[in-house]
């Protein structure tokens, strides 16, 4: 499957470029409609002649190659292990600040 190649008009300069979907970075956008992903795709890419940013986006998988985009399920467990860990240490934390309150009060009653 051979990735597409587009070829568009650079907002600043006006001069004609090509975004190659390849080798173009990408940001990917997922939607959950009723059980059904739909999945849309903004190639951006730099303009050769003014450095400008320009985007064109696309949904039909068929032009995006072989590239494939970031796993969602990896930041979403990566997110549950991190909060998970985050209240750890927080009820860690909690923990040895009471230890140490109660060494104060026991120095400070004694």
């Amino acid at each position: 499957m051979e990735a597409k190649k587009q070829q568009i008009e650079c907002h600043n300069c006006h001069e004609m470029m090509i975004i190659d979907f390849e080798t173009a970075t990408f940001a990917t956008a997922v939607q959950v409609i009723n059980g059904k992903k739909s999945e849309t795709r903004t190639y951006l890419e730099k303009c050769p002649n003014c450095d400008a940013v320009n985007k064109v986006t696309s949904d039909n998988k068929e032009e995006w190659g072989k590239r494939k985009g970031p796993n969602v399920k990896f930041f979403m467990y990566s997110g549950m292990f991190g909060c998970i860990a985050f209240l750890g240490l927080g009820i860690l934390a909690i923990y040895f600040a009471f230890k140490g309150l109660g060494f104060v009060m026991d120095w400070l009653i004694k």
